[in-house]
Formats: structure tokens, sequence, C-alpha cells
């Protein structure tokens, strides 16, 4: 279990408004504070102490506004910068975080849940990997550990249950809005229709064109422009 820190908690979380979005049946006094370095994973992260009189807590999520599942690492190149969702380094080793360790807050998850974890792939023309939330279908969940089949893998992987977190449906419909599709769809190329691929990956390049990564079932995987696909079948949004 996470190791937390003597700072009294009526400092950070007593502001006079809600401590936030903490999901159905998690007791707000449950909350910790600790270092971002000893944040474990599946922690659930619920914000962060801002160093101001008072220690006023902050929401920092995925991206500023919901709490999530610590998936936590370290940079690639030694920096002294971590990442707690996995994706994004922003947070010093010494920065206070607000956390309800899994201990306190176990995650339960059933078969045909959409989870997530964090991968690795080497874009072209870069020397740096990108991280990116590989999602799929449970397909077992027992003592601990959870087999998924991962969008675009023929084999499952059983791996410990702290290792994914749930997919939010608010973020597949987001990547919708945004793309057009979301991570598990199958596409196809107009020019192409027999060639068929699973959406892997979705982004923006530096010259800020919506991208995909997509694994075809006949051919090797390629970065592809959204522009340039077409959608077959996609998935039901998270539940």
């Amino acid at each position: 279990m996470t190791t937390a820190v003597s700072l009294p908690l009526w400092d950070v979380i007593v502001t006079g408004k809600p401590l936030g979005p903490l999901p159905n049946g998690v007791d707000p006094g449950r909350v910790r504070v600790a270092p971002a370095a000893d944040v474990r994973a599946g922690d659930l992260v619920v914000g962060y102490v801002d160093g101001h009189p008072g220690g006023r807590w902050m929401p920092k999520g995925y991206v500023g506004e919901v709490c999530y599942r610590a998936l936590p690492a370290t940079h690639p190149q030694g920096w002294e910068v971590l990442s707690l969702d996995g994706e994004l380094f922003q947070w010093s080793p010494h920065d206070l975080v607000l956390i309800v360790p899994a201990g306190l807050a176990p995650e339960t998850y059933r078969p045909g849940d959409r989870v997530e974890r964090i991968a690795e792939r080497i874009l072209d023309g870069s020397a740096a990997p990108r991280r990116y939330a590989h999602h799929g279908a449970v397909i077992d969940a027992d003592d601990g550990t959870v087999t998924v089949r991962f969008d675009a893998e023929w084999l499952p992987t059983t791996l410990p249950a702290t290792h994914v977190r749930h997919v939010e449906a608010e973020f597949v419909e987001d990547d919708r809005k945004a793309y057009g599709f979301a991570h598990g769809d199958t596409v196809t190329l107009p020019w192409r229709p027999a060639v068929r691929g699973t959406v892997v990956d979705l982004w923006r390049d530096l010259g800020n064109v919506l991208t995909a990564y997509v694994v075809w079932e006949t051919e090797p995987p390629s970065d592809v422009r959204v522009r340039d696909l077409r959608p077959v079948a996609p998935l039901p949004a998270a539940a």
C-alpha cells in the first residue's frame, strides 16, 4: 500500500466545496496525501496539493478534470519527472498528490469490460518512444489478475489487475467527436475496401494532423491520416 505523508487532511480537503468526482462507493475519508514518487499502480489519483498556504486541493486527472487509476512510470530518459497516468510526464517526485490507496478502493473487473494498459512504440522519424493507451476487453478476472484480449492481438494477456484500468466512456466519445473513430474500431481504406484493420492509437502529429495507428489484418501496421480512413464496425462505447 502507498505510504502517506504526515500532512493534516483538513488542510487539504476542507475548502468549502466538494472534494471532487470520487467514484461511487469511495469514502472521502480514505483520501490520503502522498509524494508522487510513492504512488503505486492501482491507486486512485484524486488531485494534488497546490503548495499555497492552506494546502488547497486541485483536481489533476487525465486532462486535469477527473480522477483516475494510477499507472506510474519514470521518464525514459531518466529525467526527474514522473507520469502517474502512464502517458503524461508532469509530476515532480516530491509533488504532493491526493490519492485513495488501491487497497482502500480496489477496482473490480468483469468479462466484457473495456480496459487499457500503457504501451510504447517508436514513431517513424522519432527516437523517443510514444506512450499510449492500448485498449482491450476483459476475458477473465480472478485473484488479483485479469486476462485481457487487447485490440489487434490474437492471444490474450494475463497481468496484475493494478496494471490496467477501465476505459472511461467519456474519453471514447471524445475520440469519436475529435477523430471520427475510437480505439478498437475496425477501419478500411476507400480505395482498398477489402483491406481491414483495427485502430490501436489516435493522436495529433507535430503538424496537428489527426493520425491513427492501424494494425492491418493482411499487411504490416501503419500510421494513417484519419481523413483517409473509413469505418467498418465501431465498438460500442465503454460501459
